[in-house]
């Protein structure tokens, strides 16, 4: 069955694809296939990297909790401990990285090219909404928890990320990729004009020149489309919120990981739960962690990319494609194949 939809979902809109599944170190499933350019000069084998967006949170959440843990801290440690310049008051660290924080959107313009601009922007800032308020921050919660790692670390979020997770488990993910690795990725192609995004009330306020949704997607300037991220710039910079390059077998590989750690119950910990600021929706958070049904938990990314891990039946998953959708969430043909494994 699973073999069936993918191959169907190639013979339609996708360009090229790969779907992983692991459990405790085994692949149960792996499936790639089609083009790894739009010119289809390339074929998409499981060695195929590609641009995943914000389902590099995953990762980044993972990095800030090691290093609080081996700094002698935790999720209910205040932020102020490490950051004391940011405007966040008795904020913990699991309020900030479970977006309640409100500084999804910036007031001061800064250029998401510069760290410290952003930075600076941060510090600034006065929330825009109260604790206990979930807001997705899409761009500034990279900066806010590279910011943190450096403090507590003394290295960027990338490089603790290849150093102490990623090289030592053989992860084919990165953030921050280096030259030798940019012949294995794959070309981004924009979603098909007239398709209408869902869910409408994002894309409504999206499209609203003052809203704060259209703020925080805009917060720090910059790197806004999807031909700038085709770009070498984009994967050497190790941007924690929306920069990791990654095949479906380095995501699935990771989650699976992930499922057999320590801070597993405080990473998927339920921080909050309502009617998101940003995204317009309903909306469940752990500690950098999207919250789902039945106990998954994982990120997607922009496009249709997603990586999730499911505790109950220890699996992990990871899919990859190139071919854009104009969605904020991974459509339900994508979605899918994760639902025909647990069937």
């Amino acid at each position: 069955m699973i073999e069936e939809h993918f191959a169907e979902l190639l013979a339609g809109e996708e360009l090229g694809m790969s779907f992983v599944v692991y459990e405790k170190g085994e692949a149960l499933v792996s499936l790639h296939g089609g083009w790894a350019d739009r010119h289809e000069s390339r074929a998409w084998t499981s060695e195929t990297l590609a641009p995943v967006w914000s389902a590099t949170k995953g990762p980044m959440a993972v990095c800030v909790l090691m290093a609080l843990r081996r700094a002698g801290m935790n999720s209910e440690s205040l932020v102020r401990r490490v950051w004391p310049e940011l405007q966040v008051g008795e904020l913990t660290f699991g309020e900030l990285f479970s977006h309640q924080g409100g500084l999804a959107a910036l007031d001061e313009r800064a250029n998401i090219w510069s760290h410290e601009e952003v930075v600076a922007a941060l510090e600034a800032q006065v929330p825009k909404w109260p604790v206990g308020t979930a807001g997705y921050h899409p761009r500034t919660i990279g900066f806010l928890a590279d910011e943190v790692v450096r403090r507590v670390d003394g290295r960027p979020l990338g490089v603790f990320w290849r150093e102490e997770v990623a090289g030592p488990q053989d992860l084919d993910f990165w953030i921050g990729l280096p030259e030798s690795e940019h012949h294995r990725v794959a070309e981004l192609v924009p979603a098909r004009i007239g398709k209408a995004g869902e869910p409408k009330a994002f894309y409504e306020a999206l499209l609203q020149k003052d809203s704060l949704t259209r703020q925080a997607f805009g917060s720090p300037a910059g790197l806004s489309g999807v031909s700038e991220m085709n770009q070498a710039r984009a994967w050497q910079a190790g941007l924690p919120a929306m920069g990791g390059v990654a095949s479906a077998v380095g995501i699935a590989r990771f989650y699976d990981w992930v499922l057999q750690q320590d801070f597993l119950a405080e990473l998927t910990e339920l921080q909050v739960a309502g009617i998101d600021e940003i995204q317009r929706i309903p909306a469940s958070y752990g500690f950098g962690m999207k919250l789902e049904g039945d106990g998954l938990f994982g990120h997607p990314g922009a496009g249709g990319s997603y990586g999730l891990a499911d505790p109950v039946r220890g699996r992990a998953y990871g899919f990859v494609m190139n071919r854009f959708e104009a969605n904020l969430f991974p459509s339900t043909k994508r979605r899918a194949l994760v639902d025909l494994t647990l069937a």
